[in-house]
């Protein structure tokens, strides 16, 4: 009868115990210690803009707000603005909102593609549809602006043809720099307007560039998508340059003056 606290004491260690024996069994099991989730908050992100030389508060301007590659960075992309020749816009370079460790360095994603997590990247999808209009008004309240276009380059550019048809009534056009077609299939995190959404924003203006070598997008999804938007009425340009996926100097020269093109 003396030993029986000790056998009462084993078993409270027993089952305060995070691993235990399974009765007559010899496998241990592992109860669960902790979790993760991802939950929807406000937040503030930053964003560079950048004026033309003939830049007065008192004038209106058009402004293009251009959008980086997923594991960019809007510090390097914002680097874009040299390629111009003599810009008449304003540009702004968000950050993406969400941040990584991609190997050795910081990179930034538009859609939480990294976590693997099918619900928080298409959830985070739709969360940055307002994240661009909350962008354009915040844009909108502080700068002189009379018409704004989106621009995008590879997973900034899927960004681009979704936040910009889902906010079409802000935008005069899109700019699509080395992206796959519009409602490409095959990737189900990627959640593309419907043919409806895209037919009622056919107003906007588009504007493709591709490079001819680029082995990331092929530019046969470029053509693609050339053809889906002049399906659905819109006004397309398309322009393919000697390259790979990357953003060409020519191509930004092209921007500009489809830009300036009434």
């Amino acid at each position: 009868m003396k030993s029986l606290p000790k056998i009462l004491m084993g078993m409270v260690i027993l089952i305060f115990s995070t691993t235990y024996l399974v009765w007559g069994q010899s496998t241990k099991l592992v109860s669960e210690t902790s979790d993760s989730l991802y939950f929807e908050s406000p937040a503030l992100f930053e964003c560079n803009v950048q004026f033309p030389d003939n830049y007065k508060s008192e004038k209106s301007f058009p402004l293009i707000i251009s959008l980086h590659g997923g594991g960019g960075s809007y510090k390097t992309f914002k680097d874009i603005w040299r390629h111009f020749e003599n810009p008449q816009f304003i540009m702004a370079t968000p950050q993406a909102p969400y941040k990584w460790l991609m190997g050795d360095k910081i990179g930034y994603d538009w859609a939480a593609w990294p976590s693997e997590n099918l619900v928080a990247m298409q959830t985070a999808l739709k969360l940055t549809s307002k994240y661009i209009e909350n962008l354009i008004q915040s844009l909108k309240s502080k700068y002189n602006i009379n018409k704004i276009y989106l621009m995008g380059f590879s997973q900034g550019s899927i960004i681009t043809q979704i936040a910009g048809i889902n906010n079409y009534n802000l935008l005069e056009g899109i700019i699509i720099l080395s992206g796959p077609e519009i409602g490409h299939p095959g990737k189900p995190e990627i959640i593309w307007p419907s043919d409806k959404a895209v037919k009622s924003a056919n107003k906007l203006r588009v504007f493709i560039a591709h490079g001819k070598s680029d082995n990331i997008i092929d530019i046969a999804l470029a053509k693609k998508s050339k053809e889906q938007y002049k399906k659905s009425g819109y006004d397309v340009e398309f322009f393919e340059f000697e390259g790979g996926h990357e953003i060409s100097k020519k191509a930004m020269r092209r921007v500009e003056k489809w830009e300036n093109r009434e």
